[in-house]
């Protein structure tokens, strides 16, 4: 799991990939999002729940990946844009991603607030100097997305109004706080859905989507020319995603997934070949040239497998 969650976010965290998923998700495919204007922030923030005596335990949560937006100048940042990886599905999603955004959102006003007390600066009346936060500052938008990365159809409540009891009053309801998932989750998209999709995410995906129905895979392997030269790390993301296990040459940084399948079916090949070949062998039925003919390998490789036996 480790290794999944490691390898699934060091390639969301890749400039193009990121501003791909949130141009499809946000944007129909559109591409709005320039790579070059995002810029990495920190993903550990801290919150202060109350404990049960009333005190405040600090408690640190770390986030996926974290980018801020840049407007086209380059200057000032108009927006917060954070991934959740998932590789399982998460029953409670709409409100651990409720926290996070809320933490981000809470850090940045503690932020104006210490850039107020650094100068001074102690607003121009009671409310302000209490909440170190003055009447015309704004916060920056903060949009989450959760990418699931699993083989399986999310079910899990998407929002938090979905979590409350069925049987409530649906005039407390609606004054009661919501909050949605935004969800990227393959095994719950259709193809053309996951078209909007311009980088190897589309590939990567379409292949997550596709990876329980063999002859599904295969046909979409074939048809698609990208899998030909797909890049190392998204590959890799496949590999972990899938427990497909590509062999990548040494030094080289594109894969051939057709190839690496094919690879694959025959190494297992050989390998049922080689088990058959034991029993036959153990049997003491079949002589080795009788047995190379039934399994259509080299005779060589039977005498090869009998004295390994010895």
């Amino acid at each position: 799991m480790s290794d999944k969650d490691a390898v699934t976010k060091d390639y969301i965290k890749q400039p193009v990939q990121f501003a791909d998923l949130f141009n499809g998700f946000c944007f129909d495919g559109e591409e709005i999002i320039r790579p070059e204007d995002l810029q990495e922030m920190d993903t550990t923030e801290i919150v202060l729940p109350y404990g049960s005596d009333g005190a405040t335990l600090p408690e640190q949560k770390t986030r996926d990946v974290l980018k801020s937006l840049l407007k086209t100048d380059g200057k000032a940042a108009y927006c917060i844009l954070g991934v959740e990886n998932q590789s399982e599905i998460h029953n409670a999603m709409a409100i651990r991603n409720m926290l996070y955004d809320a933490i981000t959102l809470a850090g940045q006003v503690e932020k104006t607030a210490c850039s107020y007390r650094k100068a001074h600066d102690y607003g121009a009346n009671k409310r302000e100097f209490l909440s170190g936060f003055h009447l015309g500052d704004k916060v920056l938008p903060v949009i989450t997305i959760v990418l699931h990365w699993g083989t399986d159809a999310w079910d899990a409540p998407l929002s938090l109004r979905e979590m409350y009891p069925d049987d409530m009053n649906p005039k407390i309801v609606n004054y009661a706080a919501d909050y949605k998932v935004n969800l990227v989750s393959p095994a719950t998209m259709t193809d053309a859905q996951l078209d909007i999709f311009r980088s190897d995410l589309k590939e990567v995906l379409k292949f997550i989507k596709h990876s329980d129905n063999k002859e599904a895979l295969m046909d979409l392997v074939n048809r698609n020319h990208n899998y030909q030269k797909l890049d190392k790390l998204a590959a890799q993301t496949i590999s972990v995603c899938t427990n497909v296990d590509f062999k990548v040459p040494e030094g080289e940084e594109l894969v051939d997934v057709c190839k690496a399948i094919e690879d694959i079916k025959k190494d297992a090949l050989d390998e049922e070949r080689r088990n058959t070949a034991v029993r036959m062998i153990k049997a003491g039925k079949l002589s080795l040239e009788e047995i190379a003919a039934y399994l259509a390998i080299p005779l060589a490789n039977v005498k090869e497998i009998k004295n390994s036996l010895a």
